[in-house]
């Protein structure tokens, strides 16, 4: 009985000690959207070699490509060197917050990973990653509700109504 009261006191003055977060006390992201950026969400069936045309295709700033998922057929113990291979590359992380990560699924030992481009208009980087894609043995997820990626580019101010309404744009934009 002594334990149950001596939990019940810890909870409780765990409880008390507690303060209310106040709006001054939320952290405020790194980045604020402006008017002038947009999101696009490419459809799964779209490979990273269809992304890259797409891209290049603009004449706009694409700050990232984010959101794809990427497995591996390497071994299950290979997942620490894909991600050291991975986050040594200019273009997969930004030297601060965003780095390449992933996982080792505990039923199927198979490496699944979430790289984010930054530069990649680069058409070095471009070819690079799909080298990158065959050393380390990495398939696009194209199929279910995760697959495709999220374009985060820059258009001229007032042009962004615009990209609402080019939802069948050569039917990659969802």
């Amino acid at each position: 009985m002594k334990a149950y009261k001596f939990i019940l006191i810890i909870v409780l003055i765990s409880v008390l000690a507690c303060e209310q977060d106040t709006d001054n006390d939320i952290e405020k992201p790194d980045y604020e959207f402006v008017p002038t950026d947009v999101l696009v969400k490419i459809k799964g069936s779209f490979t990273i070699n269809k992304v890259f045309d797409f891209i290049n295709s603009l004449d706009l700033d694409v700050e990232n490509i984010h959101s794809q998922v990427y497995t591996s057929n390497l071994p299950s113990d290979s997942l620490q060197y894909v991600l050291n291979y991975l986050n040594k590359k200019p273009y997969t992380n930004d030297g601060n917050t965003w780095f390449v990560n992933g996982y080792l699924h505990y039923q199927t030992k198979v490496i699944t990973i979430f790289p984010r481009f930054f530069d990649i208009k680069n058409k070095p980087y471009q070819l690079d990653w799909l080298d990158s894609m065959k050393i380390l043995k990495l398939k696009e997820q194209t199929e279910g509700e995760t697959a495709g990626c999220i374009i985060f580019f820059h258009v001229p101010e007032g042009k962004e109504m615009e990209w609402n309404g080019k939802r069948n744009l050569k039917n990659m934009i969802l």
